[in-house]
């Protein structure tokens, strides 16, 4: 597929880049990602014994005024928000599979997913399904969905009279027996009916995906295609900057690696050690530095051409475009300590030591250049949506999500339970707002606390969240209310960002599953391809856990913290967040027992696995198989043995 690509200024600088997408800027659109300033002054709070009631808001080191100067890469992608189109915006990055768990979930217009038909397997002793890639499609139409039985018309590529073309079939799943997945967007260009309508154009006249091509045209390009209007395909993408990555890596340490494994199939290691000196692996670095440099200053073009046409959201443009030069600094270092380890430290070791520290050393810097997008993904914001700059604070209402500056210099995201304006001043007032703040406790607490607003002199956004599944107003104010107290920041998984989008977002469906799905489909027929587990959650309030859970917790035990939750006691407390547990779990001794365990909300964490109900008997046989076995010794080697033999229809 061609593209164009956008000029980028004569005097862009790498440096620019890295620190304008950084900093925070009034004309962008969205907060994808978190500041590190927060995350770096969360950790201080912890250290920090003083409280405040009140806090100003007013910023007098802000360092994003009108006078700044901006980068020229990050004026021109500012400048692009002047000048959008009259087309509704889409972004095929902003998509994430989601398995499905009921039948009744799947809807036409819907992009789906599943293990691709060569080079998956089932481990049988791991209940998972391991596959190399996934195969996608358009539902065109729901023809039954009966129990965990779905018979869905499919638009896709296929194969018919031995050539791969895009078709129409009819199919049938079993969730026992099949693993799907939606994949949900949240910037969609189309509605259902028109997602159909271009599938079936494709039907008609073939002539965009006339022909099957891994790369630039599989079935995952035909259904972005459908859904979003630009063909992407992100197991593509994947895999190109995987490739990228190691080749930037090995390419770093010199040639010496092509030819040290030469040599070790014909001399000895003495040998090679004495000609690594000889070489000059600095032209090949320097060669691979500018090969490299190039790729990131195209990838970069491509995606703001993306971004400009509206087929790419701000927050998957900065996540992109500083995975690559993040990858592309720690490119720098890494390899020139492994060329000081070739030129220098390799020709002075023992024979026999040279080889292995320069693979070993190869091998380090490939790990930690690919690691960078990695660790920036676990730093970014779970909100991958648009923000608006406030300017009066009478358009902010109850349950909105702020961004915003605490204590002039953090970057933070929190809920708004309170507002209140001055006198004829829209601009300036107070709001509440609850948040992961300081405590006087030696940690972070999330508090319900006033802050002084004047929005003419500090960064005030919202975040739009209109285009996710959001929470009543008072249902939010309800639910970050209700973990005030709360003493479990996680620099990973449990900032104020995770706080708000817990509070404020419908992730999961309270859907209660059929017990006659389980007893129809108890004695099955057809081979078992669906994998068993489908993740774990974390649990904040004790109306989300049932009877018959599994639950895993630090508070059950260090080793043995998982088992099969019988009953649940609520303790006193204003909060409800205090209560006993009866857990059933499976000992060192492989021996299965029954003991009671107190969990505070506010300090302890409390996860529940979440496995295929199609797969899995009801609650209440859980229990009953757990309570069966208590007292006596186990023939599973590990705990996931007891819990399968709970969970599992027709387990052995």
């Amino acid at each position: 597929m061609a593209q164009k690509y956008a000029p980028l200024p004569n005097n862009f600088r790498y440096d620019d880049l890295v620190n304008s997408l950084s900093d925070e800027d009034p004309l962008q659109s969205d907060d994808g990602d978190v500041d590190i300033q927060e995350i770096v002054a969360e950790i201080g709070q912890r250290y920090d014994v003083s409280s405040r009631d009140e806090v100003s808001f007013t910023q007098t080191t802000c360092t994003n005024t009108e006078g700044n100067a901006y980068s020229p890469l990050k004026n021109a992608i500012d400048q692009l928000n002047e000048h959008k189109k009259c087309i509704k915006k889409s972004c095929a990055n902003c998509s994430k599979p989601r398995r499905v768990v009921y039948v009744s979930s799947l809807k036409k217009g819907q992009h789906i997913s599943m293990p691709g038909q060569y080079s998956n397997k089932y481990v049988k002793a791991e209940r998972k399904m391991k596959r190399a890639y996934d195969h996608h499609a358009v539902v065109k139409e729901i023809k039954s969905a009966v129990g965990s039985k779905v018979t869905m018309v499919l638009i896709h590529f296929t194969k018919h009279d031995g050539k791969i073309a895009v078709h129409e079939e009819t199919k049938e799943f079993n969730l026992r027996v099949n693993e799907l997945c939606i994949v949900d967007y949240v910037f969609p260009r189309y509605d259902p009916d028109t997602v159909v309508t271009r599938a079936e154009s494709i039907l008609e006249q073939n002539d965009k995906f006339e022909t099957y091509n891994i790369v630039t045209g599989n079935c995952e390009h035909f259904a972005t295609w459908c859904v979003v209007g630009e063909s992407k395909s992100s197991q593509v993408q994947s895999m190109r900057q995987k490739i990228a990555d190691a080749l930037s890596g090995l390419f770093g340490a010199g040639s010496q690696i092509g030819k040290g494994i030469l040599r070790i199939l014909f001399v000895s290691s003495d040998e090679i050690a004495s000609s690594l000196s000889k070489a000059v692996p600095e032209l090949v670095l320097g060669g691979a530095a500018a090969l490299y440099l190039i790729y990131c200053i195209v990838m970069t073009a491509l995606h703001v051409q993306d971004y400009k046409n509206d087929q790419m959201c701000w927050s998957c443009l900065k996540g992109k475009v500083l995975d690559l030069w993040l990858t592309f600094r720690a490119f720098g270092p890494t390899s020139m300590i492994t060329f000081l380890i070739l030129h220098f430290a390799v020709p002075l070791t023992a024979p026999g030591v040279g080889i292995p520290l320069m693979i070993l050393s190869v091998l380090l810097a490939v790990a930690f250049q690919m690691s960078v997008p990695r660790l920036r993904k676990a730093l970014s914001s779970p909100f991958s949506i648009d923000r608006v700059k406030v300017k009066n604070l009478e358009k902010l209402r109850i349950g909105d999500v702020l961004s915003h500056r605490f204590y002039g210099v953090i970057q933070q995201t929190s809920i708004v339970s309170e507002v209140t304006t001055k006198k004829d001043k829209q601009t300036k007032g107070w709001i509440r707002l609850i948040h992961y703040g300081l405590s006087t406790s030696l940690a972070t607490k999330i508090v319900e606390e006033y802050v002084e607003i004047d929005t003419d002199k500090s960064s005030l956004y919202v975040l739009d969240c209109k285009p996710l599944c959001t929470f009543p107003a008072d249902i939010v104010l309800s639910r970050a209310r209700s973990r005030i107290g709360e003493t479990k920041w996680a620099l990973f998984s449990n900032r104020s960002d995770h706080f708000s989008y817990w509070a404020k977002i419908q992730q999961y469906k309270n859907d209660i599953f059929d017990e006659i799905f389980n007893e129809e489909i108890a004695k099955p027929t057809e081979k078992i391809q669906a994998s068993l587990f489908i993740e774990k959650r974390e649990i904040h309030r004790v109306d989300d856990i049932r009877i018959g859970d599994v639950v895993q917790s630090g508070v059950i035990g260090i080793i043995n913290d998982t088992g099969i939750l019988s009953s649940v006691r609520y303790l006193g407390g204003p909060d409800g967040r205090k209560f006993e547990i009866d857990v059933y779990s499976y000992s060192l001794l492989r021996t299965i027992t029954r003991k009671k365990y107190t969990v505070d909300l506010n300090k302890h964490r409390l996860y529940v696995k979440v496995y295929n109900p199609a797969q899995c008997q009801t609650m209440k046989q859980r229990v009953q198989n757990a309570r069966d076995m208590a007292g006596k010794k186990g023939s599973w080697w590990t705990t996931e043995g007891f819990i399968k033999y709970c969970i599992e229809i027709n387990s052995e």
